[in-house]
């Protein structure tokens, strides 16, 4: 293996292991989440999310076989959302802990 291939592996059980595993334990399912262009909900497009929220902060997809997983963080006075796309429609929303700036 090469140089990059390895620390691209290492940086990717690095984010798993310190910033996923610590968001999965504090998860909360929610109905819905608020942006600044509408409110998203299960069954919402990828493209709907888009427009209504913008692009996640994140992507994350730890798994193949898991759902793809947006990140929203909308600042220090709400909650980090996280949102399961599954065939590129909204499975499920889930609220962390408060966000950061």
């Amino acid at each position: 293996m090469n140089r990059k291939l390895i620390l691209t592996e290492v940086l990717y059980a690095f984010i798993f292991i310190f910033i996923i595993q610590a968001n999965v334990i504090a998860l909360d399912d929610t109905p819905s989440m608020q942006c600044a262009g509408g409110i998203v909900a299960p069954g919402d497009s990828e493209d709907s999310v888009r427009e209504k929220c913008g692009e996640p902060q994140q992507v994350l997809r730890p798994d193949p076989q898991e759902p793809v997983v947006w990140v929203y963080n909308f600042g220090s006075t709400q909650f980090v959302y996280q949102v399961s796309i599954v065939n590129g429609q909204v499975e499920r929303i889930q609220t962390g802990t408060y966000g950061g700036d």
